[in-house]
């Protein structure tokens, strides 16, 4: 996989098979490898011991171009599907959450804002999590996360920009009926 990201123009960290392992030496920062566009970077992350390879960049578009390209280089590398996948993404947003409401607990009122919806069972089998949590007024982190056979993911990441726009969408009221 990480031939097929130098094709595609990232540097790569090195791997070696040693003992029956992989081992990856990676880049400086601890990446497995990472590109640099002129609107932002692409880091693509690496955990051996779990099986797991992931994308982070700072601005969204960014990071839809290194999932896309890793998607990519997943592919042209003809691995075996993995029996159970995760998939994981945070993101920020900056708005207001036109459902919060006051609750009051033990005398303290507090304001409620932000949510998470599942679908499936996420955790066990097949499912979908989705987060929108408040960082301040107006700022807030969310995350999603599918979990599942490789069948039932993938479909998904392929519509991850209409998870984050329903669920963005969604927070602000603005979502079409």
């Amino acid at each position: 996989m990480l031939a097929r990201l130098v094709g595609l123009g990232y540097e790569v960290g090195r791997a070696t098979f040693r003992e029956g392992f992989i081992h990856l030496e990676p880049l400086p920062g601890g990446y497995a490898a990472r590109r640099v566009y002129e609107d932002g970077t692409v880091y693509v992350l690496a955990d051996l011991q779990r099986g797991a390879v992931g994308v982070y960049a700072d601005i969204y578009p960014v990071f839809t171009r290194g999932l896309a390209e890793l998607t990519r280089a997943l592919n042209e590398a003809q691995l075996p599907e993995p029996a159970r996948t995760e998939f994981a993404v945070a993101f920020g947003h900056m708005g207001r959450d036109c459902r919060s409401e006051k609750v009051k607990l033990a005398d303290v009122e507090f304001v409620k804002s932000g949510f998470v919806l599942i679908h499936g069972e996420p955790q066990e089998g097949e499912g979908i999590q989705i987060a929108l949590t408040p960082i301040d007024g107006s700022r807030y982190i969310g995350y999603i996360a599918i979990h599942g056979r490789w069948q039932f993911t993938i479909p998904h990441v392929y519509r991850i920009n209409d998870l984050i726009n329903a669920a963005v969408n969604y927070l602000n009221c603005s979502q079409p009926q």
